[in-house]
């Protein structure tokens, strides 16, 4: 498999030395560069001053946790890739983690092919080489415009939205698809979802709150439409609005 492998500079925020140091090595095995840190504060001071693509993080931290930094993360980079890798195993845990913006959520101990994979599904995504259907530049459908560069959304009249990665790649296959309504599981797909880990409900979660974040941000509702037993569209026609 490692001739498979894309190299990433990669931080891994873990309070376990033990687990710290041989998640560092497993991963520089396969090419990555690897920083490792005991604390959010230590990787606070790195990142100022470093470029990071992927964050690993913990949860249970002794001076911030997880799920603060990747909330942190996702304010100020859109693109970085944010992977759990925690011993917290419930769902609503797991359910938490996706939903501040993670890319994905790891349970120790965790599989090595598995983070591996994980790894390379965020590069596919990023390089625009995944089996979703993707778009090359910004979008434009009913006056709404996608801007990748900036991970943003453009309503009708100007105001901008900041995305998340997961929402970024869930507006780009809307986009790509528009007006035809893309499947819960394409959707769940171009946000980095693996098919055994799909799940239905997180699809709805993430379009309610973006609905929810867009209005707010925007005073506008976009178009975005539910289709029973189909999935969801986005829809060429500004003053269509479905929500179901």
């Amino acid at each position: 498999m490692q001739e498979h492998t894309r190299l990433f500079n990669i931080a891994i925020v873990e309070d376990e030395p033990v687990l710290r140091d041989e998640l560092a090595f497993q991963l520089s095995q396969f090419g990555h560069t690897v920083e490792t840190f005991a604390s959010a504060g230590q990787f606070y001071r790195h990142l100022a001053v470093n470029r990071v693509a992927v964050a690993i993080l913990d949860i249970g931290l002794p001076d911030e946790d997880g799920l603060s930094i990747c909330r942190h993360l996702r304010t100020h980079d859109k693109q970085m890739g944010i992977i759990f890798v925690t011993a917290r195993s419930q769902r609503q845990d797991r359910l938490q983690g996706l939903e501040e913006g993670a890319d994905a959520y790891l349970v120790k101990p965790v599989d090595l092919d598995e983070l591996i994979l994980t790894l390379n599904r965020l590069r596919d995504r990023f390089d625009g080489a995944s089996g979703a259907p993707t778009t090359h530049g910004d979008s434009t459908v009913a006056n709404w415009q996608l801007k990748l560069d900036t991970a943003s959304l453009i309503a009708p009249n100007g105001s901008r939205t900041a995305l998340t990665l997961n929402e970024l790649q869930l507006m780009r296959l809307l986009h790509t698809r528009a007006p035809q309504p893309c499947t819960p599981m394409e959707l769940g797909l171009a946000m980095g979802m693996l098919p055994d880990e799909f799940d239905k409900h997180r699809i709805e979660v993430v379009i309610s709150r973006l609905r929810t974040k867009i209005t707010r941000t925007t005073g506008m509702n976009i178009p975005i439409r539910a289709h029973r037993g189909q999935g969801y569209s986005l829809s060429d026609d500004s003053r269509a609005e479905d929500r179901t």
